[in-house]
């Protein structure tokens, strides 16, 4: 019973109770958006990383074959050292030659002018080579099976597909004008986002696409 103006017992009770399940609901609410931003937010990191990755591949291949002072160094044959579809190493002559310095055009096994990009299965991961040290560009075990892709086309825009095993020879390597490369990342509880680019040779822009009948 109430009264006046009172509650009763049972008003008192309906009220709290509708009060907890709009605090519940409020609550779920709260933790979805949350967990929402923290998912997405963790995506942009993902996707920044996924980028810079490739930007350092577009650099690099933009920066192949750059010209030496003297040597017997050619910037625009040399400058695609490897290319294979996981794998790619370029390699210029940056540092003019010195007392100090060896010869333009000497790239040995630990020089800094040997830049490589590859996937790694085993550990899901890329990695950058310079010389022979190997500077892990991803976290492990996060790049899937062809999650690295490597692509090379001519002054036409065609892909050119290695012949003879897993590589391009010498002779098709002097074809590539391009490098396109996409990166394909996945961390638990974001999923995956992958990027894409397009980088031309320095030395090779002078190509000319030869349309064939």
């Amino acid at each position: 019973m109430k009264g006046g103006s009172g509650w009763t017992v049972v008003e008192m009770l309906a009220a709290m109770t509708c009060s907890l399940l709009i605090l519940a609901a409020l609550g779920g609410f709260v933790r979805g958006q949350t967990r929402f931003l923290d998912r997405e937010t963790r995506r942009l990191a993902l996707r920044e990383s996924c980028r810079r990755v490739l930007d350092m591949v577009a650099r690099e291949v933009r920066a192949a074959g750059y010209e030496p002072v003297s040597g017997t160094f050619d910037g625009a044959a040399d400058g695609l050292a490897i290319a294979a579809r996981d794998r790619i190493e370029l390699r210029s002559d940056l540092h003019g030659s010195s007392a100090t310095d060896q010869p333009d055009g000497i790239l040995d096994v630990d020089s800094d002018e040997r830049i490589g990009f590859f996937l790694n299965p085993a550990r899901g991961q890329v990695s950058e080579t310079v010389g022979r040290q190997t500077l892990p560009l991803t976290l492990d075990f996060s790049v899937p099976a062809g999650g690295f892709e490597l692509r090379y086309l001519d002054a036409c825009g065609a892909e050119i597909a290695a012949t003879s095993g897993s590589s391009l020879t010498a002779v098709e390597r002097a074809r590539v004008r391009s490098v396109a490369a996409r990166l394909n990342v996945t961390q638990p509880g974001v999923g995956g986002v992958s990027a894409d680019i397009v980088s031309t040779l320095r030395n090779r822009e002078v190509l000319r696409c030869e349309a064939t009948e």
